[in-house]
Formats: structure tokens, sequence, C-alpha cells
């Protein structure tokens, strides 16, 4: 089989499988109504309503016709895609400036990094090679 025949007979990545559809409408649906049911038991009203609802609408169809939830759960996967992008953002940034700055200010206190001072009494920070007869060979196999 070729490439591209394998290419054509391949799923559309845009079109989930029935067994997917009704992962998705269980596992989904099944945690709005645990959601419900833990605000149920924390003596709200309207919420667990409203979850009950979202979790039936989903484990139904889920369980009887998954194909119907294609359009919700391309929605709830692109709304995951956009919150894991922002989401991803966020700690990245939260590591760096809880982790690395806080180790960049100390290693700077105690020392430079880049040797730029000029304290040993030094006219330049050029470091000096000694000078060797260029052999070809180191440069065939550099890694």
């Amino acid at each position: 089989m070729s490439g591209s025949e394998r290419l054509r007979s391949a799923t559309p990545v845009d079109e989930p499988t029935t067994r997917h559809l009704r992962k998705f409408g269980l596992t989904v649906g099944g945690v709005f109504l645990v959601l419900g049911t833990v605000s149920w038991l924390r003596d709200h009203e309207l919420a667990p309503k409203i979850l009950w609802s979202f979790g039936a609408l989903l484990v139904g169809p889920g369980v009887v016709a998954p194909r119907a939830l294609a359009g919700v759960e391309r929605v709830w996967m692109r709304m995951a895609g956009v919150l894991g992008h922002v989401n991803a953002r966020i700690i990245l940034t939260l590591v760096y400036f809880v982790m690395m700055t806080p180790v960049g200010v100390v290693l700077r206190l105690f020392r430079d990094p880049l040797d730029r001072g000029l304290d040993d009494g030094r006219e330049s920070n050029w470091t000096k090679r000694a000078v060797e007869p260029v052999d070809p060979a180191r440069y065939e196999q550099q890694f």
C-alpha cells in the first residue's frame, strides 16, 4: 500500500469514531452528573438541575446515538484546545518567574556567570587560544 493510499483509507482527524463519541458522551456527561450530585448534597437549588440536564443530554445520546454528539464533541475539543493554550502560557510564565528569576538573582549575587568583570586585572575579556595547525580531519565528524 502506497503512502497516498494509506492517507485516503485513514479516518480523517476531524471525524471521530462512534466509539470515541460514546466514550466522550459517557465520560463528560457522567462528570456533569457527579458534579450535579455534589452540588445537590451541598444544598444548592439551581446548579444541580442545570448540571444534571447537561449530564443527561450527553449520557442519553452517548448510549443511544453517539453520532449525534459529533458537533458537541468538536466544540468541546476546540474549547479545550484554547484553554490548554492559555493555561500553558500562564503556567510557563509562573514557572519562569517563580523558579528561574530567583535562581538568576541568587547566582548574580555570588558570581558573574558571564565573567564580565575585569576584577582580576585583565585588560580585556577576550580569551586567547593557542595557535594550532589546522587538521582537516576534525571537520569531518564534528558531532
